[in-house]
């Protein structure tokens, strides 16, 4: 089977974590990038960490496809708008164990880990992670880089704005409608009204901890 030739950016955990999803979709993946000087060739799964991303030119990028691995949304967001401002290529991965709704629609560079469930007309913009076993109820709308945890439930026709971190285990109940960009939600909360912008909210039911500065 053809293997399409791909780098991940971050040689860390998540960096692994990629690996798996990218050759679990065929694709051969040709090294890693990582800011960090003492990973700098060592290998990861067999896979060399070439060097730092950030000494690439936009030549060294220009039709090449990369991987962020960066649980960060903001770094995240800013690398791969990068990449693709020079020419560079950030593939959707979408594990095939997914059930993704024939009218939802998913952006560029997004990464939908095994067992999610995507429903009627969902919209997910560019850059998202997704993790396993989340399910995202019908119209709901995830802005751009965002990151949804492990076993996270959002209700229907729910506005996500971008950048927004949703801790492991959290619901957030059909009948609000928003979650503003920027905002933390913690490990197992419970979100049941609407949430300011640049905010820390946890809790059974959710409230503001404080600001993000």
């Amino acid at each position: 089977m053809y293997e399409k030739e791909v780098y991940i950016i971050g040689a860390g955990t998540y960096g692994e974590v990629m690996l798996e999803l990218a050759q679990t979709l065929q694709y051969k993946v040709k090294g890693f990038y990582d800011e960090d000087e003492k990973k700098l060739s060592k290998k990861i799964n067999d896979i060399t960490v070439l060097g730092k991303f950030s000494n690439l030119t936009s030549q060294d990028i220009y039709k090449k496809q990369f991987i962020v691995a960066i649980g960060n949304n903001s770094l995240r967001h800013s690398i791969m708008k990068k990449i693709n401002q020079v020419g560079g290529i950030t593939p959707t991965l979408i594990h095939p164990t997914c059930v993704i709704s024939p009218s939802a629609k998913i952006g560029v560079g997004v990464y939908i880990q095994a067992n999610a469930y995507i429903w009627t007309e969902v919209s997910i913009d560019d850059f998202c992670i997704i993790s396993p076993h989340v399910v995202v109820a019908h119209h709901s709308k995830l802005g751009k880089a965002c990151l949804v945890s492990i076993q996270s439930g959002i209700g229907a026709s729910i506005v996500i704005e971008d950048e927004v971190f949703i801790g492991i285990g959290s619901s957030i109940v059909t009948g609000i409608s928003i979650i503003g960009k920027n905002t933390v939600i913690g490990a197992g909360s419970v979100v049941l009204k609407d949430v300011e912008k640049n905010s820390v909210y946890a809790g059974v039911p959710a409230r503001k901890l404080r600001d993000v500065k």
